[in-house]
């Protein structure tokens, strides 16, 4: 008797230790003993691989695949490969996508707090925009998707300031716009600054643009620096009048459900890696505006600079008051711009 429970007693010392070995090793994994997960993460971008906004991404691609020596992959997904803005958001909000960049004109109808970027002569130039990318004023446009949405905004990536690109004549007054045509994002901002010029804002797809500016359907085009250079609108345009009207830049959508499938300190690094891209991307950026101002001035395109933009201030301070009125945020940012 002595013998088996002797027996039984070893048993149960071996059976303890045995279980304390097995929580000390799941202690372990939840401190980050065991070995990470492999994790893939998914970016769409509406913009072709050339195109900043997607060179941005891919450099988030290169710093956190080298910093993970690839246990983290990132797939991107260029050029509206996934489907257009109502698309790739609900791939947002369902998770089966993590990230997107997405101009910001594109989701004005869904937020028109983001109209704030699109506030008439309120920037002098890209690298005035950028300033305010930092700002409280701008990070509470950021947080306009969390309300209702399962994603969130992260950062702001910019191209070039929309000037006015017409088949002929320069823009130098309000005079010239009365009756013209023009090519415009669906931006009820930048609407309401065409109409308040008397000319009308045609919306319509971007495979679009250089036949209707061609054959003259539209008398000119919302355009920048950028976008004249990559499209070689100087092809079928003679007059390009550097207004610099409105900045135009795209937001970083993260989805809420990439957080559930990262670990703490992976989540960290992909933050830090998102922002040192996007820090890349918008300095990337300016210079890549400078050299194509200088491949379109060797174009047959006559560039003209606005030196007087007094003659437009009743309609800028139209717009302003409009806006102000309808959104306290908007009203803050552009109190905050004009600083």
């Amino acid at each position: 008797m002595k013998k088996f429970k002797g027996s039984l007693l070893l048993i149960l010392a071996l059976v303890l230790a045995l279980g304390g070995c097995g929580n000390q090793a799941q202690g372990g994994a939840d401190n980050g003993g065991s070995e990470a997960k492999s994790v893939k993460l998914k970016i769409s971008t509406n913009v072709p691989p050339g195109h900043i906004w997607t060179q941005t991404v891919n450099k988030f691609k290169e710093d956190v695949e080298k910093q993970t020596d690839g246990r983290i992959t990132v797939e991107v997904f260029p050029s509206s490969q996934l489907g257009g803005t109502n698309d790739v958001v609900q791939m947002l909000n369902s998770g089966s996508v993590d990230y997107a960049v997405i101009p910001t004109a594109f989701l004005t109808s869904s937020y028109p707090d983001l109209n704030a970027w699109f506030m008439p002569f309120l920037f002098e130039d890209m690298e005035d925009a950028m300033k305010m990318r930092g700002t409280d004023e701008s990070k509470e446009l950021l947080k306009v998707f969390a309300k209702d949405q399962n994603f969130k905004g992260v950062d702001w990536l910019f191209t070039g300031n929309h000037s006015i690109l017409m088949k002929n004549g320069k823009m130098d007054s309000p005079e010239d716009f009365k009756g013209k045509k023009i090519r415009a994002p669906g931006t009820q901002a930048i609407t309401d600054l065409y109409n308040a010029l008397g000319a009308s804002a045609v919306s319509m797809p971007l495979t679009e643009v250089y036949s209707a500016l061609k054959t003259g359907v539209v008398d000119g085009i919302n355009a920048s620096v950028n976008s004249i250079a990559s499209q070689k609108y100087h092809e079928i345009a003679n007059d390009f009048t550097l207004l610099n009207q409105t900045a135009f830049n795209a937001v970083v959508l993260q989805s809420n459900s990439t957080n559930k499938k990262l670990s703490d300190s992976d989540l960290e690094l992909i933050n830090n890696a998102m922002k040192s891209a996007v820090d890349w991307g918008n300095d990337e950026a300016i210079t890549e505006l400078e050299e194509n101002m200088k491949k379109v001035k060797k174009t047959d395109l006559n560039i003209h600079k606005v030196e007087d933009i007094k003659p437009f201030l009743s309609v800028k301070d139209e717009i302003y008051q409009k806006y102000s009125e309808q959104s306290d945020i908007i009203k803050a940012f552009i109190e905050k711009a004009q600083d």
